[in-house]
């Protein structure tokens, strides 16, 4: 049910950005910049999890469990960031793959056309 409403508020984000597309590449460039908002997104919210992981690691000398904490924090916070940087990575190797360099509205990718 949650997810539900999660993909419901992301299309009723998203679908101004379809709408509005006169042609494929501008659709194409529009989906590319949703892509690198929200990867950048995701990963400032992996650097500040990976800095609180290090505030906590430090701050708590004496205790073994908040220093527990604070690791776990800092492993999850690597881990986040490698996956947000592999997967911008991976994006952006498939759109210069696909069509030959970044998407941009009104240009980058020629569409068959039918002519007489």
């Amino acid at each position: 049910m949650k997810l539900r409403r999660i993909l419901t508020a992301f299309v009723g984000l998203a679908a101004p950005l379809f709408v509005f597309s006169a042609d494929i590449s501008t659709i194409i460039g529009n989906v590319e910049d949703l892509i690198n908002r929200a990867v950048g997104v995701l990963i400032a919210i992996a650097g500040l999890v990976f800095l609180w992981g290090v505030f906590k690691f430090v701050s708590a000398a004496g205790d073994e469990k908040a220093r527990t904490t604070g690791r776990q924090f800092i492993i999850w916070g690597l881990i986040g960031l490698t996956v947000m940087f592999a997967f911008w990575g991976l994006v952006n190797v498939l759109i210069t793959f696909l069509i030959g360099g970044p998407a941009q509205p009104g240009g980058g990718l020629t569409v068959p056309k039918v002519t007489r």
